[in-house]
This record gives C-alpha cells, sequence and structure tokens, in this order.
C-alpha cells in the first residue's frame, strides 16, 4: 500500500486547506503565496493539525481519511484518502479565512481572483460589421465572469454568432432556445439543426439545444490561459426572431439538470483533479501550462468526460454533484472510465507521480464542499457565488427607435394656461440629445411625442420633460425611465423645480387629526427626536426601528416601514396583536395624503420593507413570512388597504433581513446586508410566476476594503445611468457596481467615492435624484443631539455640493425636485391613536 502523503498531521492540514480549487496552483510560486496566508492563521491551523492527531493515522479501517484501492497503473494498485466527516468540517474555518486573505492578495490578482469591470452604456453597433453578417454589436455588460466580446447575426441566413470570454474559474455551458414573433418557445424543424452532442445524450432537450463549452480564458488555477476568447456560430430555425442563450456553471443557487452536469464535470476533472495532479507532481513551467490547456481542445478526451458526466444526471442540486463527483472523481480517472486522459497523463508523467498524486485528487472538491456548507460563498468563492445558470435575450433587431410621450398633469387635465414652449432632454446608450417646441397654453396638442433613432433596444434611458412660460420659468416638469424598446411616457407635475440648493431648510411636517386625517403642515418647531429616542420593549407606545423610506414619482406617494410596540393592529398572517410589528404605510406627496393613503392595517413579526418601482404596479414588497424571501409586486398610488400578495414574485432574496432594498428600472432589485457586508442582485422576471419558478438572487461583497469587497453596506439606490451606488459604513464610501455586480469605474475612474473619514461618524442612509446627485446622511459621535447629524450632498463627479446639520432623520427620501422626505425618530398618533413615525420635507436652500 502506498504511503501517506505528508510526514507530519501539521503538514496535512497545509495541504489540506490549500487544496479549494481557488486557493490551489501547480505554480509554485503561486501556491508559496497562498502558503503565506495558510501559515499566518496559526490558532486555525493548530485546530485542523489537532483534527488529524485525534483521528489517528489514516487507514483502511478509519482515522483522519480511510484508505481505499480506486484502481491500477499497469499492476500496481492506486489508492484515495477519502476524508472522514470530522475531516471535512474542520477544514471549512481555515479555507474560510485563506479565501479571505487570498482574495485580497494583490500579487495574486488574474491569478486566484479577479475584478470583472463594467462597462458604461448599452451595447454598440459595430461597423462594419463582422465578415458574412448584416450587423455586430459590441460593449455588452459582463455578467457572473462570462463578458461577451461581440455578437453577429444575419437574418436572411439565419446565422448567429457569439464571441465570448469567461474570466471565472470553472467551465460554462451554453445553451440555446429559439423564440418566434409572439414570445413562445419552438423547437427547431426537421432539418434546421444537428446535434453537438453524442447520441441519446440526456444534457438536450426538444427546444433547448447544446451549443458549446466555454472554458475558462483568464486562467485556472493560476496558470494563464492560452486562448482568450471562445467563437460559437450556429443557425436559427426559420420562425425563430429571438435567441435565448442559457450558461450553466457550478453556482450554489439553481442547479438543473439539463445545463449544469457538463460544465461541473469538465470543470471537476479537467478543472481540478488535473490541477492537483500538475500540483502533486511538480517541475511546472510554462510549457507544461501550455500542455494542460491542449487537453481542453482533444476531442477524444471531451467524448470521454461528455459521456461520464452522466452519473451526475441523479444530482438535485449544486451539494449533490459535488458529493457524487467526491467519491468518484478518483474512481473514474484510475478505475478505467477515463481511458484517453489517463493516457495522455501517463504521457506527462511517471506511474509513480500519478499514484501518489491520486491519494488526494478529489480534494479540490471537498474543500470547495467544506465552503459551500459553511456559507462561505458571499463574492469570495467566485465559481459558488453565481448562480448556477443564468440567460441572456438577443433579438435580430437589436437597433431600435426610442420613443418619448409627455402627458399634461392628470391632477390638473390639461396643459397649464401659461405653457409656451416645451424641452425633452433624453438620455441613454451614453449620449444625451434634446427636442424643444413652442406650445400654446390649455389649447396645445394632448401629446407631446419624440422619437430618437439609433438605439439599442435594451437600453437602460430616461428623459425629463419641462414646460416653459414665456418669460422661461419652468411650470412643469417629470421623468420616466425605461428601456429602448419600451414607449417612455412622462405626466407632468405642475409644480415649479428647485435650483442647484446651498442647504436644506424645515418646511412641511406630516401631521394627523380626527377632523383632517393626514395631512401637511407648516414645520413651525424643530423635532429634537434622535436615534436615543428608540425603545424597542414591548411595555408601553415605543418606536423601535425605521426599516425604509422611498419616492415613487409616477405614483407621487411615499412608502415607508418601522417596527413599533402598542400598535393597533393585528398581524397579517392572523393572530391576536402584541409586542413588536413592522408595519408599512402610503401617502400621497400632493397636498391631501389621503390621496394614496394606504395605512399601515397590519403588522408583520418579521422585518419587512417596499421598494418603489417607476410605476404604480412595479413596486416590491419583501416578503419575509417564509423561505426564501420572495420579492412580490404590490401597487402604490390608490387609497386603499395594503393587498400583501402570496404564491407568486418576481425573484427572491436569501437575506432575512436587509438594510436597504432598491429597484431597478431596466428589471432587477438590489439589496444591502451590513451584518452579511454582503450585496444581492437579482433579475426580475418580468411578470409574476409561481414562487417556485422565481429567479434567484447572485451574491457580491465579503468583508474587505478592495474593489467588490464590502464593509458594512447600509444603502444602495441607482444613479440616473443605471450604476448601483452602495454606501458602506465601515469602510465610509460609497462604491459602484453594474447591475451585474460588475466593479464599475463611476468616481473619476474608480468604483469608490471616499465620504468623510471623521473618527465615531456613522452613515446611515443614501438616495440620489434625477440628475445623479447623492445624498448622504450621517451623524457623529452617539447621535443622541439632532446637531450631530448631517446631509451631505455630492455630485455625480463625487464633490461636495453642500452639507446641512440638524436633518436628524433615520431614512430619506429625494423627489425630482430636490426636495427630501425625512423619517424622523419622534412618534405621530394616527386613527384611533395608533402610532407611526413622522414624516418631515425638508427643501432647498437656493439664495
Amino acid at each position: 500500500m502506498a504511503s501517506q502523503v505528508g510526514p507530519s498531521p501539521m503538514d496535512y492540514a497545509v495541504l489540506l486547506a490549500g487544496a479549494h480549487p481557488e486557493l490551489s496552483s501547480p505554480d509554485p510560486a503561486v501556491q508559496s503565496e497562498v502558503n503565506s496566508h495558510i501559515n499566518s492563521q496559526t490558532n486555525l491551523l493548530y485546530e485542523l493539525a489537532t483534527a488529524f492527531s485525534k483521528q489517528g493515522p489514516a487507514s483502511p479501517n478509519g482515522g483522519w481519511a480511510t484508505i481505499e484501492q480506486i484502481g491500477k497503473l499497469g499492476t500496481e494498485p492506486v489508492y484515495q484518502y477519502t476524508l472522514s466527516s470530522t475531516t471535512a468540517a474542520a477544514t471549512g474555518p481555515i479555507i474560510g479565512g485563506t479565501l479571505v486573505l487570498v482574495k485580497q492578495d494583490a500579487k495574486l490578482l488574474n491569478k486566484l481572483w479577479s475584478v470583472q469591470q463594467g462597462v458604461a452604456g448599452s451595447y454598440q453597433p459595430v461597423i462594419p460589421p463582422a465578415a458574412g453578417f448584416q450587423w455586430t454589436a459590441d460593449n455588452f455588460q459582463p455578467q457572473c465572469g462570462i463578458t461577451v466580446q461581440a455578437v453577429s447575426a444575419d437574418p436572411q441566413s439565419n446565422q448567429f454568432q457569439i464571441v465570448l470570454q469567461n474570466s471565472y474559474p470553472a467551465f460554462y455551458s451554453l445553451y440555446a432556445e429559439f423564440l418566434d414573433a409572439s414570445g413562445a418557445v419552438i423547437a427547431p424543424g426537421s432539418g434546421e439543426w444537428t446535434s453537438r452532442l453524442q447520441s441519446g445524450s440526456r444534457f438536450e432537450t426538444a427546444t433547448k439545444k447544446f451549443i458549446g463549452l466555454v472554458p475558462p480564458t483568464l486562467g485556472i488555477e493560476g496558470m494563464p490561459a492560452t486562448a482568450k476568447q471562445t467563437t460559437q456560430s450556429f443557425h436559427i430555425p426559420q420562425a425563430a426572431v429571438t435567441v435565448r442563450l442559457t450558461f450553466g456553471t457550478l453556482g450554489a443557487l439553481g442547479w438543473n439538470s439539463v445545463t449544469n452536469p457538463l460544465p461541473f464535470f469538465f470543470s471537476a476533472v479537467l478543472g481540478y483533479a488535473v490541477p492537483w495532479i500538475m500540483k502533486s507532481a511538480g517541475e511546472y513551467t510554462s510549457a507544461t501550462a501550455a500542455w494542460y490547456y491542449e487537453l481542453f481542445s482533444d476531442s477524444g478526451i471531451r467524448i470521454e468526460l461528455e459521456k461520464n458526466a452522466g452519473l451526475l444526471a441523479s444530482a438535485a442540486s449544486t451539494s449533490d454533484a459535488i458529493n457524487l463527483l467526491c467519491t468518484q472523481t478518483g474512481k473514474l480517472l484510475f478505475g478505467g472510465s477515463l481511458p484517453k486522459l489517463l493516457a495522455a497523463l501517463r504521457l506527462k508523467y511517471k506511474d509513480d507521480a500519478l499514484i501518489q498524486a491520486a491519494q488526494s485528487t478529489y480534494w479540490p472538491l471537498a474543500g470547495m464542499l467544506s465552503s459551500l456548507q459553511s456559507g462561505v460563498v458571499s463574492g469570495v468563492v467566485e465559481t459558488l457565488s453565481v448562480p448556477a445558470t443564468f440567460t441572456q435575450t438577443y433579438s435580430m433587431n437589436m437597433i431600435a427607435a426610442s420613443t418619448v410621450e409627455v402627458y399634461p398633469d392628470p391632477v390638473h387635465g390639461a396643459w397649464p394656461l401659461s405653457a409656451a414652449s416645451y424641452t425633452i432632454k433624453w438620455a441613454g446608450n451614453g449620449d444625451v440629445q434634446t427636442v424643444s417646441g413652442s406650445m400654446n397654453g390649455i389649447w396645445s396638442d394632448p401629446l407631446l411625442k419624440s422619437s430618437f433613432a439609433n438605439v439599442p433596444h435594451n437600453a437602460a434611458i430616461s428623459a425629463t420633460a419641462f414646460i416653459y412660460d414665456a418669460s422661461g420659468n419652468v411650470v412643469g416638469q417629470g421623468e420616466a425611465s425605461a428601456v429602448a424598446s419600451s414607449i417612455l411616457s412622462i405626466v407632468i407635475q405642475e409644480n415649479v423645480p428647485a435650483a442647484a440648493a446651498k442647504g436644506y431648510q424645515q418646511t412641511l411636517a406630516l401631521a394627523f387629526s380626527d377632523e383632517a386625517g393626514f395631512n401637511w403642515q407648516p414645520a413651525a418647531e424643530e423635532d429634537p427626536s434622535t436615534i436615543a429616542s428608540l425603545d424597542c420593549s414591548n411595555v408601553g407606545t415605543n418606536l423601535c426601528q425605521l426599516t425604509g423610506l422611498s419616492f415613487n414619482a409616477a405614483a407621487s406617494a411615499l412608502v415607508y416601514g418601522w417596527r413599533a410596540s402598542g400598535t393597533a393592529c393585528a398581524p397579517c398572517s392572523g393572530g391576536g396583536a402584541g409586542a413588536q410589528m413592522y408595519r408599512l404605510q402610503s401617502i400621497s406627496i400632493s397636498s391631501s395624503p389621503a390621496r394614496s393613503l394606504k395605512p399601515a392595517s397590519c403588522g408583520f413579526y418579521t422585518m419587512t420593507t417596499i421598494a418603489n418601482g417607476h410605476n404604480c404596479d412595479d413596486n416590491l414588497f419583501f416578503d419575509t413570512r417564509t423561505a426564501p424571501y420572495a420579492l412580490r409586486n404590490i401597487t402604490l398610488g390608490d387609497a386603499g388597504v395594503f393587498q400583501f400578495p402570496t404564491e407568486t414574485s418576481r425573484g427572491y432574496l436569501t437575506l432575512s433581513t436587509v438594510d436597504d432594498l432598491t429597484a431597478h428600472p431596466a428589471g432587477f432589485a438590489a439589496a444591502v446586508s451590513a451584518a452579511a457586508n454582503m450585496l444581492q442582485i437579482v433579475q426580475l422576471s418580468a411578470q409574476p410566476v409561481a414562487d417556485s419558478a422565481a429567479p434567484g438572487p447572485y451574491s457580491v461583497g465579503g468583508m474587505g476594503t478592495r474593489p467588490g469587497l464590502l464593509q458594512q453596506p447600509v444603502a444602495v439606490a441607482a444613479a440616473p445611468d443605471g450604476t448601483l451606488i452602495v454606501l458602506e459604513a465601515g469602510n465610509k464610501r460609497l462604491q459602484a457596481f453594474d447591475v451585474f455586480g460588475n466593479s464599475q469605474n463611476y468616481f473619476a475612474m474608480s468604483p469608490m467615492l471616499p465620504l468623510r473619514q471623521t473618527s465615531g461618524i456613522s452613515y446611515i442612509d443614501l438616495d440620489i435624484d434625477t440628475d445623479g446627485n447623492m445624498y448622504v446622511l450621517s451623524y457623529s459621535g452617539s447621535g443622541n443631539q439632532a446637531s450631530q447629524y448631517l446631509l451631505d450632498v455630492y455630485s455625480p463627479q463625487g464633490a461636495l455640493l453642500s452639507s446641512t446639520e440638524g436633518v436628524n432623520a433615520a431614512k430619506i427620501a429625494v423627489d425630482e425636485w430636490r426636495n427630501i422626505y425625512a423619517l424622523d425618530y419622534s412618534l405621530l398618533q394616527g386613527p384611533q391613536g395608533d402610532t407611526s413615525p413622522a414624516i418631515r420635507v425638508w427643501t432647498p436652500i437656493t439664495t
């Protein structure tokens, strides 16, 4: 029987701690850097070595590992050291700690970790297009490690081509579905498709066709890839007008039995087992790396890997798949199931080196399983943080005209009497255009309409319309955002927008009386309440927590949430009232708050909030009554009791509590959790679907200071161009991401904007206006005095525009006229003595 690898428990501990695929490398220089991080964690390393010692030596009957024969090389038996459950569990802490250290080590950038850089704007036409195609487009947003370098199509020949890069250290599969003009998925007709898989393969359906595999093009385990991109071409059925591509990989969530087994199996064997053998055998050079990548293009090896991937067809989850391969990888390689791959290895390495490496060939997968089971997946483990599958859709007509329609204020029912002219300012695809025209008061055409040509059909666009009197004064304005393929409808509000503010002053406060109900009153005096006013006891009437405030321009409504005791309502899920409950309420910002009043008629025992959308019916209710935590559509703008939906949703989060939630105009939702140091993003379904079919999130973050990592993120908001801006209380900065979680150079070629670094400052909320100005709320010291609160306003470029002391609020929201709505720490007595937090309106000071 072969001797054990390593002379001591400490040697085993170092070897196993560095076995995780994102910590392992055949390159000695890379592995040495990783080992320095492993050895720096003295206590965790000692605990793992102690776990080895306590279990006793590996043997056929147990110990820290069980030795079992898995095959032969020639006449020599080949053994595998199968880790005990105790050993596997003990590796979790040091693997997690090492991952955090390695992913902040600049020496390992683009070797064991990478930062995927977002791109500005939407995709662009390429002139001239690729040879043989009618059009080519580039400048696509990277997503989950995949960068689409270019897409080309020829509607006449039905030929489609996509050029891809994969910066993650794992294989992706690529599948295509074809949609007709009605959006229905169609199967290719007779003679329209030839399968690229072996006959009888389980990894294709009548409508979902396998296109190919996308191997890592940046590198894997510290070995730079030789092929920097992958090109896939195919014909589209005659009746198809749209291609929906599905990418499958190793993500922790959303396993699919068709799209995931092939990339998972190729990653486990070619991506992890073979580099482990190379690492064990030593003698690494650049030629060794070139030999390794030649294995990817060997058709014989590909065919036998595809055939054996069938063993994953029974897996129900990513965890199941890893468990299966942990027990089978070595047996497949050395037991006769992968003869062509084994033959290639035997030509490169001596049998005794292979026999030695075989003892621990599956340890990289065991390390990955350990990180999955211990929860180390929030952005730190790239290959597990992404969804197991995600889709991209491409139309044969990818360039469209953006249409803007402007309507008068529905409250007035007509244009202002003094309306003399209008201007529509349109922004999208990195371009800004302006259209102007004359008006004739209430006798003007009831609809103002403009069209802006040559825009990518899925580009995020926005527009603002201004109505002027004869003197050039603004007498009405409105704004909206959508994608270019949709008509952009703007409803004018007859109001005067504030000029650039030099600061803010209290103007209005929400009040209540039995006679008038909720109403706005002049702010007669300052509110002294602060965070010290919060009381989470269940005795009496107490305000415990303020959970959210957001503004819906289309509904002219605020929605806000809080947690309080002494409430005059029952739980939304039934049962008697009592203890602290989470409440939600919506009011109009018009002169009559009751116009859009949805009272907090019931409460929740789990944290919840609502993120305002961009229309009346696309707001998102964060439902934490059952896991996973659904994002459900809810309507604002009308009066009446909230109707909290069940059973259907547009996506879900795995975070049970969030510090902030925002709805993105391009069909995404983003949430942050300070406790988890995490940003979660969901690409929402277009319409509510059954909860079981709702899309899940991808996670960004993990604690740290480099781009892409987070420390106590407390707020998130979308800038006008769609960039997600995160406020980090721990790092005292703003950080920019695109909707796929890629780092975005938003602030003068940097993804980060440092804020005030004053000792003792606490950052609590953020909002962004329609011009991109950023409003940052904070307090200094204990926050027990109103004078300790500060509202800083920054330009889109990051310059400090103004600062206002005494804005003693917990949450803020800003409207298109730059008025600020502040959710206060004081109680307001409402109907039947019920309680809710007070709201104040702060208006800009322009003189």
